[in-house]
C-alpha cells in the first residue's frame, strides 16, 4: 500500500474510533500507544487505542485498540495481542477489550472473503463491511487469535487468546 494510502486508512481508523465507536480519547500511532503502555524498545504495537471513557473514570474501563493493515494480518494479530496485554497488564483483567483491524477491501479466495494470505473474514450481522477474523492457514479455519510476543506481558497471553477481532473494511 502506497505511504499515502497507509497514511489516509490510518486516518480513517482514527475518525472511525471517534465518530463511530464514540471514543473520548484516541491515542494515535505505534510510539504513541508504546508510551502509553509503558513499552520498552520498539516491538510490534498496534496503531491505536481508544478509551471510551475518561482514564480517571470509576471501574473497569473499555477500550477499542486498533490496526490499519494492508494484507500482513499475520502481524496484525501480534501488534492487537501485545497492545492487549498492555490494557491487561496497567488496567487490569477487567478491562473491556474489543480489537479492530482495518483493511481497505477483502479478496474472494475459493470459498471464502480474505483480507490477506492465510485468513478469513466472516460477515458479523452487527454492521456494515465488519467481519471476525479468521485463521485459514490449514484444512480447518477457526477465529484467529491475538497473540502476545512482548515478553514483559507474556503472561497475559491466554487472557489476550480469548479476544475477538474483527476485520472492518473500507469498501
Amino acid at each position: 500500500m502506497p505511504a499515502n494510502a497507509s497514511q489516509k486508512q490510518e486516518d480513517c481508523l482514527f475518525k472511525y474510533l471517534r465518530l463511530d465507536r464514540h471514543c473520548l480519547q484516541v491515542i494515535q500511532g505505534d510510539q504513541a500507544v508504546r508510551t502509553f503502555l509503558g513499552m520498552k524498545g520498539t516491538p510490534k504495537c498496534a496503531d491505536a487505542i481508544g478509551l471510551h471513557q475518561a482514564i480517571n473514570a470509576q471501574g473497569p474501563k473499555r477500550f477499542t485498540i486498533g490496526e490499519s493493515k494492508g494484507t500482513d494480518m499475520d502481524s496484525a494479530v501480534e501488534q492487537l495481542g501485545n497492545a492487549a496485554a498492555g490494557i491487561y497488564a496497567k488496567f487490569g483483567r477487567e478491562a473491556k477489550i474489543d480489537l479492530l483491524v482495518m483493511t481497505s477491501s477483502l479478496t474472494l479466495e475459493p470459498g471464502f472473503l480474505s483480507p490477506g494470505p492465510g485468513y478469513g473474514a466472516d460477515p458479523l450481522k452487527t454492521g456494515l463491511n465488519k467481519f471476525t477474523l479468521q485463521e485459514a492457514k490449514g484444512e480447518v479455519v477457526s477465529a484467529a487469535k491475538p497473540r502476545t510476543t512482548y515478553t514483559d506481558w507474556i503472561s497475559w497471553a491466554s487472557a489476550v487468546g480469548q479476544l475477538r477481532i474483527v476485520v472492518l473494511t473500507l469498501k
